[in-house]
């Protein structure tokens, strides 16, 4: 079986290592830099995830009428 998934680590650290995702120089607005970071990434699609199951969960179309 081939190793080629497995890289060797070095420092249990670097699992947690921030990595740019994308960034954005921008020469505009007085030199902007804007960067999307793993976790930036991680904490929208919780957020994302979150919000979604929130408005599932509300139910504004009410089956039983509150006579």
């Amino acid at each position: 079986m081939s190793n080629y998934l497995f890289t060797e680590v070095s420092s249990p650290l670097d699992q947690f290592e921030i990595r740019n995702l994308l960034s954005i120089d921008a020469p505009i607005l007085a030199n902007i830099y804007l960067s999307i970071t793993n976790i930036g990434l991680y904490l929208t699609v919780g957020a994302f995830l979150i919000l979604s199951l929130n408005l599932l969960a509300t139910n504004y179309n009410k089956v039983v009428s509150n006579r």
